[in-house]
């Protein structure tokens, strides 16, 4: 696993673990990012209590999108020295998938979130978070240039 970022001496980090998912629609080869603002993320977020990495993603996904997901794949892991905004300094383990969106649930309980359907390549140096731009740089060479394949 790799960690991404660097550590600041005398910095006090707090420790989360997280899941993630890269949302495909292979009919346009787009994936699904979110954003708050200017900010764009993965959608996904923090594990709480006893969830497990696919629990904490799922309630996640729904909480942003409304949508639950299927076919979900795992496609890495990392950890990252992270300033969170709110949350401060993190010591961040996050855990990648890839899915596809299934149903309507519900309305999205996160309101300022929105979904953008997007080119890969074309946001790749957009996303807030270095570790979630060293995912989908990754994502983008595995997959081929723009390709969900």
């Amino acid at each position: 696993m790799i960690r991404i970022g660097n550590k600041v001496e005398g910095v006090i980090y707090t420790k989360r673990s997280a899941s993630y998912v890269i949302i495909e629609r292979k009919e346009d080869k787009k994936i699904a990012i979110a954003t708050e603002g200017k900010t764009y993320f993965f959608l996904g977020g923090g594990i709480e209590n006893e969830e497990t990495e696919i629990e904490a993603l799922k309630r996640e996904v729904i909480e942003e999108t409304g949508y639950s997901i299927k076919n979900i794949k795992c496609f890495d892991k990392v950890t990252a020295w992270a300033h969170g905004g709110k949350r401060g300094p993190l010591d961040v383990t996050a855990t990648f998938y890839i899915a596809n969106f299934d149903k309507k649930i519900t309305e999205p309980i996160e309101k300022d979130h929105r979904v953008l359907w997007v080119s890969p390549r074309e946001y790749k140096d957009k996303l807030f978070h270095e570790y979630q731009r060293y995912i989908l740089e990754d994502y983008i060479s595995q997959k081929g240039e723009d390709s969900n394949d």
